[in-house]
């Protein structure tokens, strides 16, 4: 600012302030047209500093500090609500890149406190501009930005101005996984575990919609952090969408079968895999068990969380029947046709038995083999005791 400008500036504050003093002693309708000069000027200054608070990102080592701009704001709340020819508000100017981001809880803040967006809008955060949304994807072409967009959050989430129930509402799981954004998808993860598993995005789970729509860099970031909060369920590979097909049916169609298990082989490593992951592929997706056999032999020798070996496990899942494979049933030892499964506590006929669809033809082979099998379940009879 020169100082004829500032000169001018203090010469025009003092006037005002002169005139604001003598207002009942001078003329009514002069003193009106002094308030619309006045009001002219402020509509003025709003707009300038609406602008200003738009480019904050540009000002380089001019940016102002949090103090700073919060006397700015004090002074001139309505800038909060300064449109530029996108129809934004700073609000969303300060998410979209990382030199500016850092002003977005201030800006949300105030923003609640000025009423900007609407009495729910949470001051600009949600509603129309949804910088919730951008928070969660916003800076990713730059690896120093995830850092930054974390920080921030933490602080809205701190302020109760970011909420457990907005990673749904708002699809936030959906829209930072991604690998520049990796740190962000951790931290709604690591909020809400089971939101991989439950939550949806435009109908779909998480791991559909992200296959169906997302590169598969994507695929894999989401598959790390659901083997690290859901072990149990590998990687959620076998989640079920409406229609009955797994995330890993999809992903083998949208990739290509190496890919996808390059994909899983990088967080469930081949040589040393440490979950029955076999033992899903056998009940979920058996179309594919030759894909995932050759990559991962050392699970064969595995027990599921209810004990069962592979072969057992294979029965269990009601794919296997004798007319579709029946040398899995004629292969088996004789040791196998007589163990008893421990999820079920029966016998392999009987397993065959009491499936959604009986297997008369698989009860037969196996009763076959070993018929005194099915004698041995029967009560045995009292012996009556004699009368003295």
């Amino acid at each position: 600012m020169s100082a004829s400008t500032k000169c001018s500036l203090d010469q025009f504050i003092k006037t005002i302030g002169t005139f604001q003093s003598m207002k009942d002693d001078m003329d009514e309708d002069y003193y009106t047209d002094l308030e619309e000069i006045v009001n002219n000027a402020m509509k003025h200054v709003s707009d300038r500093t609406g602008e200003y608070l738009h480019n904050l990102d540009e000002l380089g080592d001019k940016r102002p500090d949090e103090d700073t701009l919060l006397k700015i704001i004090d002074n001139v709340p309505s800038s909060l609500s300064y449109e530029d020819r996108y129809g934004d508000i700073p609000i969303n100017s300060a998410v979209q890149v990382k030199e500016s981001v850092q002003y977005v809880p201030l800006l949300a803040k105030q923003g609640v406190k000025h009423n900007v967006g609407g009495n729910n809008a949470r001051g600009g955060l949600i509603g129309d501009h949804d910088v919730l949304k951008q928070l969660a994807f916003e800076g990713g072409n730059s690896e120093t930005a995830d850092p930054i967009y974390l920080d921030v959050m933490k602080k809205l989430r701190e302020s109760k101005l970011l909420l457990r129930e907005d990673i749904q509402d708002h699809g936030l799981l959906y829209l930072a996984c991604d690998p520049a954004t990796a740190m962000r998808f951790e931290y709604f993860a690591g909020w809400c575990p089971e939101g991989l598993k439950t939550y949806q995005y435009e109908g779909l789970p998480i791991s559909h919609a992200i296959i169906d729509e997302l590169n598969i860099e994507c695929f894999s970031t989401f598959l790390k952090a659901a083997l690290k909060y859901h072990p149990n369920d590998p990687g959620l590979l076998f989640q079920k969408d409406d229609e009955g097909k797994t995330a890993c049916e999809r992903a083998f169609k949208t990739y290509g079968n190496d890919r996808t298990m390059s994909a899983i082989g990088e967080f469930i490593p081949f040589d040393d895999p440490k979950v029955p992951i076999l033992h899903h592929v056998a009940k979920h997706t058996p179309q594919y068990m030759k894909e995932f056999a050759c990559r991962y032999p050392s699970a064969t020798y595995f027990r599921d969380c209810k004990g069962r070996t592979l072969h057992q496990a294979a029965l269990a899942s009601g794919n296997k029947t004798f007319i579709d494979d029946p040398l899995f049933f004629l292969e088996m030892s004789d040791e196998q046709v007589r163990e008893i499964d421990p999820g079920s506590d029966l016998y392999p006929f009987m397993v065959s038995a009491s499936g959604e669809m009986c297997d008369l033809s698989a009860v037969y082979s196996l009763l076959r083999r070993n018929p005194a099998l099915g004698h041995r379940n029967k009560p045995k009879k009292r012996r009556k005791r004699k009368r003295k």
